[in-house]
């Protein structure tokens, strides 16, 4: 037994000498070659009827899937019938069409496990399916009488309406959310498309006939731009079957309401809502750019990920969360618009007791990238996670054609993935630097806060003028 103990000893202490001698040399790992992915091109074809469509073939899987991309918005929506889009595309997935009934679509689709969805954001709607090879002509008919002939189901649609009001009155149930909502609607104002949010009068306003009315004008075929990927067979048997079902959708005129520049105030706006709740919410708001503003976008977004990327690796993430443990959520983001400049912002939910100590991190991690460029190590630390997860963006063909459609409908460069590597690459210090002073702007941010402030460590006060709502 002691000899036996005595070997375990020496073998011990072999691998401890071992292990601490390899930690002492260098390790000659070969430096990876510069990552050269180029997401496969797919095919753009334009039918006779205006409507764009991007295919890809994927023979890896017994099935297709199609999603079409709808030129509109609920910044379309009128300002008396706020939420007619939201409403409107819900319909177009529950409401039936004129040769399917509702149940009928839902059975059908249940027993051959596919899928009709559609769905509506402020600057893009989306109406996708999903069936297998062998059902894809029988989905496809259903499918494309849904996008082109709703029926608009009466009783679905006071169903639906009921449930969007009670999603109204239920609106300030999470006040995580709320803050982020009310933060835009003050930072944009509360009429205009950007920052409007669903009212119930506006939603009890809305009738069938002005369903019908929108979807007259906003889901036409030259205004649908659809991505096509899976085993649908030769690109000339899937365009014969798009256009038996599309072919006679006729092309009409597109009158999309112009969105007015917002208002937006140059100077620090603080807006407080007191809710008893245990965290305390914050939300800090500024300008930021348009879509189309490439040159800026992508130094920009590099120094935002070093700011408060979602992770372990940022500023925020390290002295808000780690080291001072003010916070389980603190992020930074860029929200990019088509029509004017979108927004930046940060975010974060923190104890009330410390809710001041987490925003002044806040405001200085703000405040340093606008006046400190980034060191060597961060930035390229930052280009490199870019760049890396960049193929990760393209788990299928159908995340590279929808991509493509999603980027056409947003009127971003024909070659943005061919030439997304080198930009990120092209990003300096200087570069980086220079768009954060120039944007980055916590002076002037509008600061929104929900929280108990008989909790707060300081008075909200202390941080600039405060004007206190009450939640509706």
């Amino acid at each position: 037994m002691r000899n036996a103990f005595l070997k375990v000893s020496i073998l011990g202490a072999i691998m401890a000498f071992s292990a601490s001698a390899s930690r002492a040399l260098p390790l000659n790992v070969p430096q990876p070659a510069p990552l050269d992915f180029k997401p496969p091109l797919g095919e753009r074809v334009e039918l006779p009827n205006g409507m764009i469509v991007y295919l890809l073939e994927d023979p890896s899987l017994p099935a297709v899937r199609i999603n079409a991309v709808v030129r509109t918005g609920t910044i379309n929506d009128p300002a008396d019938k706020v939420g007619l889009g939201a409403l409107t595309a819900g319909m177009l997935e529950d409401g039936g069409s004129a040769s399917y009934k509702p149940e009928e679509i839902d059975k059908t689709l249940e027993y051959l496990g596919a899928t009709i969805n559609s769905s509506i954001d402020l600057e893009d709607a989306s109406v996708s399916m999903f069936a297998l090879e062998k059902d894809f002509d029988k989905v496809l008919d259903i499918y494309a009488d849904v996008l082109m002939n709703p029926a608009f189901d009466a009783e679905k649609f006071n169903i639906l309406k009921k449930m969007e009001l009670e999603m109204i009155r239920r609106r300030n149930d999470d006040p995580g959310k709320s803050v982020t909502r009310e933060a835009l609607r003050y930072y944009y104002g509360k009429d205009h498309p950007y920052g409007r949010r669903n009212e119930a009068a506006t939603i009890e306003g809305i009738t069938i006939n002005d369903l019908k009315v929108h979807h007259s004008a906003y889901y036409i075929p030259n205004n649908i731009i659809m991505a096509v990927s899976g085993r649908f067979g030769s690109k000339e048997e899937l365009l014969t079957k798009l256009n038996q079902r599309f072919g006679k959708w006729e092309k009409r005129e597109i009158k999309a309401p112009q969105v007015p520049p917002p208002a937006l105030a140059g100077t620090r706006r603080i807006y407080f809502i007191e809710k008893d709740v245990p965290q305390a919410f914050v939300m800090l708001v500024w300008k930021g750019v348009k879509r189309s503003d490439q040159e800026l976008f992508f130094p920009l977004n590099t120094t935002n990920d070093v700011l408060g990327a979602p992770g372990l690796s940022s500023r925020l993430w390290d002295t808000v969360r780690a080291r001072k443990g003010l916070a389980y959520t603190v992020y930074s983001y860029i929200s990019r618009k088509n029509a004017h400049p979108g927004h930046m912002f940060a975010y974060c939910g923190t104890k009330p007791e410390t809710y001041s100590q987490a925003m002044e991190e806040i405001l200085r991690q703000i405040k340093r990238v606008k006046t400190e460029p980034l060191s060597e190590k961060e930035l390229s630390d930052a280009k490199d996670s870019r760049i890396n997860s960049f193929v990760f963006t393209f788990k299928t063909p159908f995340d590279v054609v929808n991509q493509r459609a999603s980027l056409e409908h947003y009127g971003l460069p024909k070659d943005y993935l061919e030439t997304y590597v080198s930009n990120v690459s092209k990003v300096t210090r200087d570069s980086a630097f220079s768009a954060a002073s120039a944007m980055f702007d916590p002076d002037n941010a509008l600061i929104f806060v929900i929280g108990n402030s008989k909790k707060f460590d300081k008075p909200l006060s202390e941080f600039g003028p405060v004007t206190e709502l009450k939640e509706d």
